[in-house]
């Protein structure tokens, strides 16, 4: 035997699990292919055991680029000799192991099946294809007998007539239909190859690109027009046609030709918020907020959440519908409506997975909880999903609601939209602000920036991936979440970008000054009563009474235009473990209420994120009798009778300040020495 080399099968990371060695007898040309593992300090002939499936080829390069074709060959030796021409190419070993391997790393990817040009060759590619194709992968497989190869001839045969082809090249090869494929009444065999079986598998391709969801058909268009032949364009033209349902309705979104230079992305970014200031009188951090949420809806394959984007202005006229057709000019694939239903909601998502611009969102949104539920839903990736019953056998569905979505309205939305959102607040212009009109944008304005929005994805998208912001500690973990995505554009973009992007999260999200709930602000009433009425416990009734005696507060309209009743008043307070009990009430008479106590742990856990530290205040236990105070120097004397004390009226639970210390305290007679 002489040596013939030795290939080595790593893990994701690139670390060795196993080698495969080759030798060959010089005077035979027999072969001798082993495998060989690490034992301990030593090596032994075998493979390691693999329960769920033996792994792939160079699994380091497939999962260090996940967007590429992967060519599939037989045998390690022809994914080797493909490297030289830049492709990323892997195999299961020889060709009767495509059912032995583990090829869940392949899921949903696009795939090129170059088998030997034998009996055997083809088993392995049907094998391998029925394998991916169940994994929703896109096959391919190379017509072997249309290369003029000699029998059992590989892809090492081919190169070396071929020695300068590129990865190009090899996917323009010819190919053959799938048993699996019903695009073609034709079948062609691997002995010959036509111009009909040409025109049939570039049907099939079409179709099969038609039916894919939309973002799938996003990563695989400029892969396959390469394949085809032919232009993006030329290829987005034909799929639209082919793509009757979406034709039908009316609806075919713009495909966006990514820019054909490399872009400066922190320019690309002031661009787009210099021209927002221009057609839109807003301050500077809402700009840089716009510009970063667009770019946002050209990455959404790669951020893990989805903030909306809520613009909203006290009154009319102050520019909210203006800025939501601005967006619709540059965000990625704009579906615009001024009123949607919840199951349109859904479905349109699901199927077009477009940026949603919803305008007059206040008319239509107050009152619908299961719209407010299914936005809620789509914020994080992982929660984006929904399910409902379809057709006459009410069989369950899972729709995907992930997507990017902005609403326009008056006011204030519901809290856990806003919870959930960058919020895009305009004012109404003064006399001296000047703003553009859209209108008048000079041609090719929009289309430009959107191109080059394009091209930032495609260029930059990884580094999203990865980017790890720093987030601002002022801001709370929903608003952290919330400005992350947007915050790793801005690292990526570079330049100035990453600190004006942080100003403007602080400034918008209102860090200085954060929002309260309505469960927040009923706690912040209630602790602001027991602190003016010095009382430590309360019936509901009287609480109720003392809650709606400001007009400017919610409690007094909060039942529909009534006062809030106990109902609701426990109902609230529940979520906080507050829960009432009964109080005795003069000589027999016991009525429900709540002591301060009660709500001494909610006071700490929710009002100190929503009052400056040094304003926090939490509930005082009084003196029983109301005659003493606490006084704020170190040392009180306090005169009193002690035969003369008053009982504690009922709504009091008695002194706060006891009259005797073991440690600290002295007791005189008729008078006490309190040290605080």
């Amino acid at each position: 035997m002489q040596p013939g080399g030795w290939q080595e099968y790593t893990d994701g990371d690139g670390g060795p699990l196993y080698w495969r060695i080759r030798l060959k007898n010089p005077l035979t040309g027999e072969k001798w292919i082993r495998p060989m593992k690490l034992n301990g300090a030593g090596y032994t002939l075998g493979e390691p055991e693999y329960p769920d499936g033996k792994p792939l080829y160079r699994l380091h390069d497939l999962a260090a680029r996940p967007d590429d074709v992967v060519i599939v060959v037989e045998g390690e030796w022809c994914a080797d000799a493909l490297l030289k021409t830049g492709a990323l190419a892997t195999t299961s070993g020889a060709a009767d192991s495509a059912e032995k391997a583990d090829w869940s790393i392949m899921a949903g990817r696009c795939v090129t099946i170059w088998p030997d040009n034998d009996e055997a060759g083809r088993r392995y590619a049907d094998a391998a294809a029925s394998i991916l194709l169940q994994m929703n992968c896109t096959v391919r497989v190379i017509d072997t007998a249309a290369l003029n190869l000699p029998l059992k001839g590989d892809v090492v045969d081919w190169l070396k007539v071929n020695p300068g082809a590129t990865v190009a090249d090899i996917l323009a090869l010819p190919t053959i239909n799938l048993p699996e494929s019903p695009a073609s009444d034709v079948t062609v065999t691997g002995d010959t190859k036509t111009s009909t079986g040409t025109e049939n598998h570039d049907d099939a391709a079409i179709q099969r690109l038609a039916a894919l969801p939309a973002v799938q058909y996003d990563r695989e268009r400029k892969k396959e027009a390469e394949a085809l032949g032919i232009r993006p364009g030329t290829l987005d033209k034909l799929v639209a046609a082919a793509r009757k349902d979406e034709v039908d309705t009316g609806l075919v979104f713009d495909e966006v030709e990514p820019w054909p230079y490399p872009i400066a992305p922190a320019q690309l970014l002031t661009d787009i918020s210099a021209v927002v200031r221009r057609f839109i009188v807003c301050q500077e951090e809402t700009s840089h907020a716009v510009a970063l949420w667009t770019a946002m809806t050209w990455l959404m394959d790669v951020v893990q959440v989805a903030p909306l984007a809520i613009i909203t202005a006290p009154e009319k006229r102050c520019g909210k519908s203006q800025l939501l057709f601005l967006l619709g000019r540059l965000v990625s694939r704009p579906l615009t409506a001024s009123n949607i239903s919840p199951a349109a909601l859904f479905r349109a998502i699901d199927a077009w997975k477009p940026t949603l611009l919803v305008d007059e969102a206040d008319s239509f949104m107050r009152e619908n909880e299961e719209l407010r539920g299914l936005l809620n839903c789509g914020h994080t990736r992982d929660s984006a999903y929904i399910v409902r019953t379809v057709g006459e056998d009410f069989t369950p569905k899972k729709f995907n609601v992930w997507g990017a979505k902005a609403l326009a309205g008056i006011g204030h939305l519901a809290d856990t939209l806003m919870d959930r959102s960058i919020l895009l607040e305009l004012r109404r212009k003064l006399p001296h602000e000047q703003a553009d009109r859209l209108r008048y944008a000079e041609p090719g304005l929009f289309d430009d920036l959107a191109a080059k929005l394009a091209r930032f994805a495609q260029d930059y998208c990884k580094d999203v991936r990865r980017a790890r912001p720093a987030l601002p500690e002022s801001l709370n973990d929903r608003a952290q979440d919330n400005w992350e995505p947007l915050l790793a554009i801005a690292e990526v973009a570079g330049g100035a970008w990453p600190d004006l992007a942080r100003k403007a999260a602080l400034k918008l999200s209102g860090a200085d000054n954060p929002a309260q709930s309505i469960g927040t602000e009923l706690l912040l009433d209630i602790q602001e009563m027991f602190d003016t009425k010095q009382v430590t416990r309360i019936t509901t009734a009287d609480l109720i009474t003392a809650l709606c005696g400001d007009d400017e507060k919610p409690w007094a309209t909060y039942n529909r235009g009534k006062p809030m009743n106990p109902r609701q008043l426990a109902r609230k307070l529940d979520g906080y473990g507050i829960k009432s009990k009964n109080l005795k009430i003069g000589y027999g008479d016991v009525k429900k209420g709540f002591d301060s106590n009660q709500f001494e742990e909610a006071f700490s856990r929710y009002l100190s994120a929503a009052l400056p530290p040094e304003i926090i205040r939490y509930p005082l236990h009084v003196n029983g009798s109301a005659a003493s105070t606490v006084a704020d120097r170190n040392q009180v004397a306090a005169t009193q009778n002690p035969s003369a004390t008053l009982k504690p009226a009922w709504n009091k639970a008695g002194s706060g300040v006891a009259d005797r210390s073991p440690e600290t305290s002295k007791e005189k007679t008729g008078q006490v020495e309190v040290e605080i």
